[in-house]
Parts: structure tokens; C-alpha cells; sequence
């Protein structure tokens, strides 16, 4: 039964009181640190604090302490669990409780009852993905030491009904990175600020990766922890803008995803509400709920799609430890000033400091264990409850088949294991069925909807219909806080189909995900053909590379041996070392190699060996963060070009130079600021004019130029290229940071008394809004979604592509074709001139993209540029578009040769 209502829960505020007894012999956190923590401009560091861990499992027989794995950067990446002596003497017991309780199949009411009255629920407490968010990885450690050492009746509750699992850092690299350049920096004069991304790869992004757990961290929470212990709580902590509200909680605004359970959404309201009620009875001014946050993407929130709400709370940031004084005047306060339902008492003073991070986080951490541990039988029956109503599901879609024999088994091979790594179970067809009218090959994967955590399986594959929400009737479009769209076969290049009604088939659970090795030919006479549909064909060519083994591209289709073969064909010469790397490749990701004894009579291009690419990343880019990775994945050749490399010849560094998304003009010239960054930075100082000037020289000289999303429009600048944009500036969707900040500008009672004052009914004010607001965003908008686009197979920019095939298009842009004199132009992807262009997602204003270009390919004096709109690579989520991005890389350096000289290849 769920329970609700603030009266209820008002007794949480009990929860932070003193603690009533402690265990004196145990260490505060003052006296293991030196000093208070909490205290202005002093942070722990985390070594210290798995130390303090460490310490508090020793010396209390309340607390466990796990490394379960090395984080990116050889971090330990630590679990520590929490409470009474009785629970964790049976920790096996209650993770197997929760364990049958996520799979209820075969259980009974009354048996499951049992379970719940015998289990305990789990909550799972993480800080610091973020790790410029430094407060509330200071407050987990008072946490840890009060549960390991108060006797109070509050504290006792919670030790006996409730168990804590408690990640001290999600990202550990980066409290290394910056808490240790903060300390660095002190008294020099410096910024103290760390400038670069603070993990490793991906900054920021590393809480957009609950779906494809591509990073090491995200992997370990899932399979470490999610996946083990099946938390009833995920409670990600997180700190917001400096001027605002001082914290929010649950519950979120709309929209919910749909498959996320209305319990859940309960859920969230429970503990909002918990935490603001603990909040304002201790007057900690400033709380904040129902506002910016969705909940509608799974890369933020895999939890919910596993049973359990994700209780995000955000508390007001300082200057990493220093206080933040109101830029308006410290008599000023901070945040909106007038009490609304949503924000019931305002914070009154013009300073915020370390310390109240602190203890508003302690304050809401204490609420949600307590509620937990007063309704532990309610939090682990709804959790059977949620896990039932999708293992008895009977709603249609019924399931989703992966048929065998796809273009690329490399792409399949990897989204089976995304899914398989979510707990999803897989189906292999040992015989041939129909299903949904069509018919289906042996070997193809049928993945059923009724399962344990099918919410995260129908989610992952089916298309999403975002809902037009706007800010009023007839107005412009409310920004989602994240994306819109994850279908993801689409993002893949895999094809998968929804089955709506029940079919028979025989079929095998796959207790693992393997990919399906392909078997190689006898060594040919003439040389190995490999398709290009494949990215696996580029896993083979950088080994290739490195094996000194040269590598062809077919300029064209042809046949061979009664086969055809595409544009953009492998072509490899039959040696040892090629025989070698083919049949690794091969066997470990699927790819179909072909041999022929004879030529075919075809033209081709000769890929440059060991081509040298450059990654323009410059500091705290996420995209050239994720380029890296990506890089790194593949073991392309490639360094990060630097600024003193300017001072050299660039053609004896580069072949190639890659501009990611949000590499600007300023950036490139400007780079960081010498005068508040020391000689480790000088790789990002800027290039100057003349270093603007030597780029441009250097492409029409010879190099080979991709830019991808945003920096299409630098590459346009740099270049002269004879394209333009064709959709408006403001299609740019507001960011979490740009639409926090929007919505704590004004007061919305300001805005509410303003409108009020000024017309007489609502239906006048929509009235007038209607015809007089004009915003151009709502002429075209598309914040993150999967669009139509039509390919030319035939030019080497988009070899291997289908020729119809979705792009991720986030507030990118779309270009025509202008007159120009310096530049041979291409179009190798454009948007369709008919047909639907939404496949996933929600955008507005379509017809604007008709027959527009997305991806086009210059010849720019000797050199070569490809501009890619649409973003090829966006969060390493868009593997079906990796091509554009790597075809466009390798073809820019690559050798025309002829038909006959290929008949002589060796």
C-alpha cells in the first residue's frame, strides 16, 4: 500500500537531531581529517575518504567495505555497506530476498509476503558523479560515521529495517582531478578551477550513460551493484547553480516515460516529500519540487527500469569549496523570494557555504532512510508488486525480434549485449517462425516484453512518441531536460522489429550474449573481400594497419565468384599477416570476409598506411571526450592536436584533423587563458589568427578536414565553403544548465502576478498570447531525436550505409547549397523530400528540413572536407552513423588506383 501525505512524515525531522549516544572509541570524521567537515575552503580527499571507509568497516560491526573494481583511471571503486550487525550477518540472505522478489515468476502471494516480511529493502546512496559537485561527497562521510556509531532509537530503526549501500564516488577519477588542482593551485595566483573534462573521457555525460554503459564506472554500478542487490532507492546526489533555489526534490514534472510504473512515480512523491517535510521543519530554507526534471530518458535513469524510483536531489552549489556571496550584494538573497506550494520557504540570505551543502544533504539522506526503514515491508512489496505487473504483463507489443543475417553483426552483437547487461533475457530461434505476418530465419533473437525488467527492454527498443508540450496552448515548445529519443536499433544501425501479438516459436534463453563468429574462406589467390556494412570492418583495418599490410576500398559495386559487392568494399591482399588479422576479427565480432582468386574490374582507393589523425579535442569538450574514447575503442592512430604544434609543419603531424561538435572559431583561437592556466595547459592555449590562417593553408594544401555537428559552421568559416544553414538560430534546445537557469530568473509568481494584473480572464491572456508572442523556435525544434535520412552508398563518405537510415539530430542544423567557386561540392546524406522525417522522438516544424543536406564532402583545393550536420558519433550512442565519420577520415588521405593496377595488387 503506498502512503503519502506530509503530516505522516513529518516525524523525519527527528532523524537529524544530536545523536543521543555514540560509540566513543571510533574516530569522528574531525579528528580522522583535521578538520570539520563542511568547513569553508577544506576538502577531503578521496583517498582519504576509502580510507575513512576502510577504517569504519574495521572498527564497527555496522559497516562492510568492498572494492568492487578500478575505476578508468585505476581509482579503487568502492561499495560500503551499512547496517545493523543482524542484516549484514545475513546480507546473502536478504540480496537473495530482493533477488526472487525482481523475478517473481513462480512465486505466490502468500510466498512473496513472506519474503517481503523477512526481507530488507536496500538503498543505494551515490555522490559525486559529478565531481565538481563537491559537497555532497563531503557530506556522505558524516553520514557513514553517524550510522556506524549513534545508538539513537532513529538510528537504530534504520540500522535494523533498512541496509545502505553506499558508493562514495560514482566518479572517483574525477575527485582526484579536481580537489587535487584545487589544492595545486592555492596561492599562485591561478584559476583553481580544473578546466578539462573531469572524467577521463566523457565529463559531464557520465550520468548520460545508463544505457550504454560504455564507461568502467557505469558498468560496475550495473553489474556490481544494480544488478546484485536489486536497491529498492537510487539516490543520486547532485548540486545545481549558485543563485536559485537551495535544493531540489522529487517529484518531477511531466513527462514520465510510459514505461516507467505509476507506483515509481508514487515513489517519488513519498520521498519528495519525506525530504522537504526533514527540510523545512529544520528551517533549512530554499526547497524546491515538481520543477525542470522529467523523467523521461533512460540514459539518466536505468533504476526505473529496474524497479525503484531515482531520487535525484540537487542542492545549491558554492565556488567549489569557497563560499558564494550573491554577485548582487550580500544583503541580497539568494533564489526567489516569495513562498509558493512548490517552494514553501524562501531562503532569506545573500552567502551559501560548504557546510549547508553539507547538511542539507545529511538532512535528506536521513529522511529517505528513515521512511524506508518505517514502511520496509511497503518499499519491498511494491517493488514485487512493480516487478509482477511486467513479468504478467499481456499489453501489447508482446516482443521484439532481432532477425538473424543483419548487415552489420558487429552492431547486433553489441546491442544484444547492452540489453543482456541490463538484466534483459535474450531468445535464440532454433528453427524458422512467422511472427506480426512475417517470417524469420533460424538463429534470429526474440526478446518477450513480460519479463522481470522488460520495462528497460520495451523502452530501449520501441520508438518514442514525445508528447508536444508547450509552454501555454498555441506556444512555443517546453524544452525536455534531456533528450527525446533512445530507440535503439535505430541509433545501432541494427534492424529490430515489434511484434504485437503472441507467436510460437521454438525457442533457447541465451544465459550470455556471444557474438556470432563468422568463418573464414581458404586463402584466396587474389586478395580478401569484407563488406562494407560492418564498423567491425574498421576494428580490422587499424590492425591491418599496424600489421604494415596495405588496405583497398572498392570505388564502385562489382561482382565476384557470382557474389556482389558494394562501393566501399575491403579489398586486403591475400598475406600471412592478413590471413591472421581477418580471422581474429572475424571470430570476435561476426564480420563476413570473402575471398577471390581473380581480379574484378574495379577502380579503387588505396587507404593511406598508418594514417595520422588529429582529435581538435580542446578542454572540457564532451564530444572530443567522446571522440577519444571512441577513438581509443578502435585504436585508430591518433593524437590530440595541440596548440605548439602550430609552431611546426602540420602536414608532417596530420593527415587528418577532426573537428567535434562545439569546436567554435573562439575556441580554436582563443583557447584557454595562459594567464589563469600554467605551461601543462599550453596544448589548449589558443592558435592565434595565424595559427586560424595555417589550418585553412593546410587543408587546401592537402589535408583532410571532417567537421561533425556544431563545428560544421567553423569549417564553413574557416573555408568559405558554399553552404548555408537553413534553420533558424533559435532551433537550439535550452541544455539542463541553460533551462535551469531560465526558470530560476524569474519568480514564477512574478510572472503569474504580472499577467494577472495585466488581463482580465485566462482566455484573454491566451488569447493575446496566441497572437502576439511570436518565438521562432516554434517554427522548427528538435531536442534530441532520430530524423529520416537518405544516403548515396556510392560516395565514400557514406560507404556501407543503407540507403534510408535515421540520424540524432540535438539542435543541430541542416544546409543548402550556395555558388561557390572554391569548392566541389557532394551531397552524401540529405533529408527525404517526401515522406515521414520523425522516427523516434518529437520535433516540430519538419517540412523545413525537406531535401535539405546533412553530410557533404568538398574538394577544397588539393584537400578534402567533409561537414557532417547531424552529430555521426553523439555520446558513442549513434553506432549507426560511426561510418560517416570514419569513412570521411580515411578516404580524405586515401590514393586513387585503377582497375589495372588492382589486378597487380600485392
Amino acid at each position: 500500500m503506498i502512503r503519502r501525505g506530509f503530516a505522516a512524515l513529518a516525524l523525519v525531522a527527528l532523524v537529524v537531531a544530536p545523536a543521543v549516544a555514540q560509540t566513543a572509541a571510533i574516530q569522528t570524521p574531525e579528528q580522522f581529517f583535521g578538520f570539520k567537515i563542511g568547513t569553508d575552503g577544506e576538502l577531503a580527499r578521496y583517498p582519504k575518504v576509502v580510507e575513512y571507509m576502510q577504517y569504519l568497516a574495521r572498527t564497527s560491526d555496522r559497516v562492510k567495505f568492498e572494492e568492487l573494481g578500478k575505476s578508468t583511471m585505476g581509482a579503487p571503486y568502492v561499495l560500503v555497506t551499512i547496517s545493523s550487525p543482524a542484516n549484514l550477518a545475513r546480507l546473502d540472505r536478504l540480496v537473495a530476498i530482493t533477488s526472487r522478489l525482481s523475478d517473481p515468476r513462480g512465486l505466490s502471494e502468500a510466498d512473496a509476503m513472506k519474503l517481503v516480511h523477512e526481507g530488507r529493502p536496500f538503498y543505494l546512496l551515490f555522490a559525486t558523479i559529478h565531481s565538481t559537485e563537491l559537497g555532497n561527497g563531503q557530506a556522505i562521510i558524516e553520514v557513514a560515521h553517524r550510522l556506524a556509531t549513534d545508538n539513537s532509537p532513529e538510528i537504530r530503526e534504520i540500522l535494523d529495517n533498512a541496509v545502505l549501500l553506499l558508493v562514495p564516488s560514482q566518479n572517483p577519477d574525477g575527485q582526484n582531478l579536481v580537489i587535487d588542482y584545487w589544492y595545486k593551485e592555492k596561492g599562485t595566483g591561478l584559476s583553481r578551477a580544473y578546466p578539462d573534462l573531469y572524467h577521463k573521457y566523457v565529463g559531464h555525460d557520465d550520468n548520460r550513460d545508463w544505457f550504454m554503459f560504455t564507461q568502467k564506472e557505469t558498468r560496475l554500478a550495473v553489474e556490481k551493484v544494480q544488478n546484485v542487490y536489486h536497491p529498492q532507492v537510487t539516490h543520486d546526489m547532485h548540486q545545481q547553480g549558485t543563485t536559485g533555489s537551495r535544493i531540489f526534490v522529487p517529484p518531477f514534472q511531466d513527462p514520465y516515460d510510459p514505461n516507467v510504473s505509476p507506483i515509481i512515480a508514487q515513489e517519488h512523491i513519498q520521498l519528495g516529500e519525506a525530504m522537504a517535510s526533514a527540510l523545512v521543519d529544520n528551517g533549512q530554507a530554499g526547497v524546491e519540487f515538481y520543477s525542470r526534471y522529467d523523467m523521461w530518458t533512460p540514459a539518466r535513469q536505468y533504476q526505473c527500469y529496474h524497479g525503484q524510483p531515482r531520487i535525484l536531489t540537487e542542492i545549491a552549489s558554492v565556488d567549489l569549496a569557497d563560499p558564494f556571496v550573491n554577485p548582487a550584494g550580500k544583503d541580497k538573497p539568494l533564489g526567489p523570494q516569495e513562498a509558493l506550494w512548490n517552494y514553501p520557504l524562501p531562503y532569506r540570505s545573500g552567502e551559501w557555504h560548504l557546510g549547508q551543502i553539507v547538511d542539507y544533504a545529511k538532512t535528506i539522506v536521513f529522511a529517505g532512510l528513515s521512511h524506508m526503514a518505517k514502511y520496509h515491508d511497503m518499499w519491498l512489496s511494491n517493488f514485487y508488486k512493480i516487478q509482477r505487473s511486467w513479468v504478467d504483463r499481456t499489453a501489447p507489443p508482446y516482443a521484439f525480434v532481432i532477425p538473424a543475417g543483419q548487415r552489420d553483426p558487429f552492431e547486433t552483437y553489441e546491442l544484444l549485449d547492452i540489453l543482456h547487461i541490463g538484466a534483459v533475457e535474450i531468445h535464440r530461434a532454433k528453427a524458422a517462425f512467422t511472427a506480426g505476418g512475417q517470417s524469420y530465419p533460424a538463429g534470429s533473437w526474440v526478446v518477450k516484453v513480460a519479463q522481470p525488467f522488460g520495462a528497460f527492454a520495451k523502452t530501449m527498443l520501441e520508438k518514442q512518441v514525445y508528447p508536444d508540450l508547450r509552454e501555454f496552448p498555441g506556444g512555443p515548445p517546453k524544452p525536455p531536460y534531456d533528450v527525446t529519443a533512445q530507440t535503439l536499433g535505430m541509433l545501432m544501425g541494427v534492424d529490430v522489429k515489434q511484434i504485437d501479438q503472441p507467436f510460437d516459436a521454438d525457442l533457447e534463453l541465451l544465459p550470455a550474449v556471444e557474438p556470432v563468429a563468422a568463418p573464414m574462406p581458404a586463402r584466396p589467390k587474389w586478395g580478401y573481400l569484407v563488406g562494407p556494412e560492418s564498423n567491425a570492418g574498421f576494428l580490422a583495418l587499424t590492425r591491418l594497419q599496424q600489421a604494415n599490410v596495405p588496405v583497398y576500398r572498392a570505388a564502385a559495386g562489382f561482382e565476384s565468384a557470382g557474389q556482389s559487392f558494394a562501393p566501399g568494399t575491403w579489398i586486403v591482399p591475400p598475406t600471412a599477416e592478413a590471413t591472421r588479422v581477418l580471422g581474429d576479427v572475424a571470430k570476435a565480432t561476426g564480420l563476413v570476409v570473402s575471398g577471390a582468386d581473380r581480379a574484378p574490374a574495379v577502380d579503387a582507393f588505396r587507404l593511406k598506411p598508418a594514417t595520422r589523425i588529429g582529435l581538435w579535442k580542446g578542454v572540457g569538450n564532451m564530444p572530443g571526450g567522446w571522440l577519444k574514447w571512441i577513438f581509443e575503442q578502435y585504436g585508430f592512430n591518433h593524437q590530440v592536436v595541440s596548440s605548439a604544434d602550430f609552431a611546426g609543419d602540420l602536414s608532417a603531424k596530420y593527415d587528418v584533423i577532426v573537428l567535434p561538435s562545439g569546436t567554435s572559431r573562439a575556441r580554436i583561437v582563443n583557447g584557454l587563458d595562459p594567464k589563469q592556466y600554467g605551461q601543462e595547459w599550453a596544448w589548449a592555449y589558443g592558435v592565434g589568427e595565424a595559427g586560424w590562417t595555417k589550418l585553412a593553408d593546410w587543408v587546401r594544401s592537402g589535408g583532410t578536414l571532417v567537421a561533425d555537428g556544431s563545428a560544421v559552421e567553423t569549417a564553413i568559416a574557416l573555408l568559405d565553403l558554399p553552404i548555408e544553414k537553413v534553420l533558424p538560430e533559435s532551433r537550439r534546445r535550452f541544455g539542463p544548465q541553460q533551462a535551469a537557469a531560465r526558470e530560476r530568473a524569474v519568480p514564477e509568481s512574478a510572472v503569474t502576478r504580472a499577467l494577472r494584473d495585466a488581463f482580465q480572464s485566462p482566455a484573454d491572456l491566451i488569447q493575446t498570447l496566441q497572437t502576439r508572442v511570436v518565438d521562432p523556435s516554434s517554427q522548427f525544434y528538435c531536442p534530441g531525436s532520430l530524423l529520416a535520412n537518405e544516403f548515396d552508398p556510392s560516395n565514400p563518405v557514406a560507404f556501407g550505409m543503407p540507403k534510408v537510415w535515421p540520424v540524432f539530430f540535438d539542435s543541430d542544423q541542416a544546409y543548402r547549397l550556395r555558388p561557390g567557386f572554391a569548392a566541389d561540392a557532394e551531397v552524401a546524406a540529405r533529408y527525404p523530400a517526401d515522406g515521414p522525417i520523425l522516427e523516434s522522438g518529437w520535433l516540430l516544424g519538419g517540412p523545413l528540413l525537406r531535401d535539405q543536406a546533412n553530410v557533404v564532402a568538398f574538394r577544397v583545393g588539393k584537400g578534402y572536407v567533409v561537414t557532417i550536420g547531424s552529430q555521426s558519433t553523439f555520446r558513442a550512442q549513434t553506432r549507426g552513423t560511426y561510418k560517416l565519420l570514419f569513412n570521411a577520415m580515411f578516404q580524405g588521405p586515401s590514393t586513387k588506383v585503377t582497375a589495372g593496377e588492382m589486378a597487380k595488387m600485392k
